[in-house]
């Protein structure tokens, strides 16, 4: 009876026994299996992400589903401002995950160089040439691309390179004039520094500047108007710039006016087309309708004094409607009938005095510039018509200097004097 009762505990604790190693598997493998997916979570986040130096990252960006939310880690320093490797934290609800987070740099600087003029005794540096070198690292090495002969003088070709610490390089090419005396002339800046426009109008403030310099060509001149309204009537100070290779600088002031425009281009054009339809027929050549016009004007215009000034469509309209005006009226008309009938113009006007002032006309109908001046004169025999410059200089120098225009505002004629 005793051994039988043994035999049935026996038997009990070897079925708990057999019932304790089967569960005991499932929980082994139910906590391995866990933790294998808690802790191995390459299949939802990336473990590196990549970002340009000075880009811009977020903790979305390392997961590999995109329509879950994540965000950084409390502590976690987020900063693209250097490059390098950085350990980051990501935190997506239930599962947090750290991450690395890769700061390169593969874009270039920006370089901008310049040309210049140097004698043997002031050899330039490779950052002589730059203008701007620029570069999100904030650190940039200037040096030359390549070795420069400093043996002849003339136009030398230089290679200016700039590199950042990532070893990304741009290249410019340049020059440098090596010339055996040191340049201390500096550049002359000529033209029509003073201009007049009308309210709400845009105007190219460097349109009829030149810049002119007895080494460097194309040097381009700087115009600060900052003082400049072109929605309030008024005079304003422009300052014109230009500098050469060497650092020698001329400096021009300009006065810009400008004005209440009293009647529009559409009012002074029909005036002018009315005009234009009676005179100009197919097939004219610019030269054919520019002498209509010039007949016409000195035909129909009558001689009367007239305080229109600085305000062409006015003087054009009185001119045109009125039929009468002085020199700014029929200069003002001859401006909007040759426009109309697309003749290249342009203004011109006499170095003023306390006592006499003349404005006038220049064309251009395919042969270079010749002077338009359909203002009657007391002398019967001029005609203002298709003039070189030294014919018109010519009579000017005998009629009481007539036409002495300023050579430095009005180039139209310089080029063409020189060829």
């Amino acid at each position: 009876m005793k051994n039988e009762v043994r035999k049935r505990k026996n038997n009990t604790h070897k079925k708990r026994h057999r019932l304790f190693i089967p569960i005991s598997a499932v929980l082994v493998v139910c906590l391995g299996v866990g933790a294998y997916f808690y802790y191995d979570y390459s299949s939802r986040v990336y473990a590196s992400c990549i970002v340009e130096l000075g880009g811009e990252v977020s903790a979305s960006d390392f997961l590999k589903n995109t329509g879950h939310e994540a965000e950084f880690t409390k502590g976690t320093v987020v900063s693209t401002d250097h490059t390098g490797e950085y350990t980051v934290g990501i935190e997506s609800k239930p599962y947090t995950y750290e991450c690395t987070l890769e700061v390169d740099d593969t874009i270039p600087p920006e370089l901008t160089v310049k040309e210049l003029t140097r004698t043997k005794q002031e050899i330039p540096t490779a950052q002589d040439f730059v203008e701007a070198a620029n570069d999100l690292s904030g650190k940039v090495n200037i040096y030359f691309g390549e070795g420069i002969n400093f043996d002849n003088y003339g136009d030398i070709p230089v290679s200016i390179v700039a590199e950042d610490e990532a070893g990304n390089r741009t290249e410019a090419k340049t020059t440098l004039h090596l010339v055996e005396e040191y340049d201390i002339e500096p550049p002359v800046i000529e033209g029509q520094l003073d201009k007049t426009i009308y309210v709400g109008q845009s105007v190219s403030f460097k349109s009829g500047v030149i810049v002119t310099d007895n080494v460097d060509k194309d040097i381009e001149v700087q115009v600060d108007s900052s003082q400049v309204n072109l929605n309030t009537p008024g005079e304003y100070t422009v300052v014109y710039t230009a500098e050469d290779s060497m650092g020698n600088m001329d400096l021009k002031e300009g006065v810009i006016t400008v004005i209440e425009q009293l009647y529009s281009e559409d009012d002074v054009n029909a005036l002018a087309d009315e005009v234009l339809s009676k005179i100009i027929t197919d097939g004219m050549s610019d030269y054919d309708k520019a002498h209509a016009i010039y007949v016409w004007v000195q035909g129909n215009i009558g001689y009367s004094e007239s305080t229109d000034r600085g305000d062409w469509l006015k003087g054009a309209y009185d001119g045109l409607k009125n039929r009468h005006g002085d020199c700014y009226n029929y200069f003002a008309v001859s401006k909007a009938l040759l426009t109309r009938a697309g003749i290249k113009n342009e203004d011109i006007e006499i170095i003023p005095t306390a006592t006499r002032h003349h404005f006038w006309n220049v064309i251009d109908c395919g042969e270079g510039w010749r002077h338009f001046d359909t203002t009657p004169r007391v002398d019967k025999t001029f005609k203002g018509f298709y003039l070189t410059d030294e014919e018109l200089m010519a009579y000017s120098d005998i009629h009481y200097h007539s036409h002495n225009y300023d050579r430095e505002i009005y180039t139209y004629f310089n080029d063409q004097q020189e060829q």
